[in-house]
């Protein structure tokens, strides 16, 4: 891009940002025109296709430019900035999921550990241990192949999840998606097969 492309665009964006300032609602129509495909567009680079809170995310990207455009001083691209504000939400995102991953493992867990103290003795716990842990192998082919596959790889193989988006072909995201959607639906199955006493 030449020096005058390079000032036209300048100009183009201050004059934009005066009137998003002014709360000009063509200039707010304009802008969502303008960058929405775009930030939709980073949004599935690193969340997946059809990720469910892509246009979430897309949503909440212009809140926080509208929000935050009066600190916008003109040392990058509108474009640049506002991308930047996206990908910052999109990890957010991937951070979200990756907590809620590790709370569904860590349920999970709490399901085949020790048994409460109210049951002292060992050889209850043991048997309470086992059977949580056969539910467990008894229900997983209930998920389908796609769930199988995923947890044998994160949980039997340990494949990190950038090894598994490799593998499988698709972002990280997509991955921890997928992953939480698995275990939530393999904790609910275990909870409906195990006797009351169990849990």
């Amino acid at each position: 891009m030449g020096p005058a492309v390079q000032s036209r665009a300048a100009l183009e964006d201050r004059e934009l940002v005066q009137k998003l300032l002014a709360k000009d609602a063509e200039a707010q129509g304009f802008l969502y025109q303008t960058y929405r495909d775009r930030l939709y567009r980073t949004c599935v680079y690193i969340l997946g296709y059809q990720d469910r809170d892509a246009e979430d995310l897309v949503h909440e990207t212009f809140m926080e430019v509208l929000r935050d455009l009066p600190q916008f001083k003109f040392q990058s691209s509108l474009s640049w900035w506002m991308r930047q504000v996206c990908v910052h939400q999109c990890f957010k995102q991937l951070r979200k999921r990756k907590r809620w991953v590790m709370r569904l493992d860590e349920e999970l867990e709490a399901l085949s550990g020790p048994a409460d103290m109210e049951k002292p003795r060992q050889e209850q716990q043991e048997q309470r241990k086992q059977k949580i842990l056969e539910t467990i192998e008894a229900q997983r082919p209930l998920l389908g192949k796609p769930c199988q596959e995923i947890l044998e790889l994160r949980e039997t193989s340990g494949k990190s999840y950038a090894e598994l988006s490799q593998m499988l072909q698709v972002p990280i995201g997509t991955v921890m998606s997928r992953l939480a959607r698995c275990k939530e639906a393999l904790k609910e199955l275990v909870i409906r097969a195990l006797p009351k006493e169990h849990l």
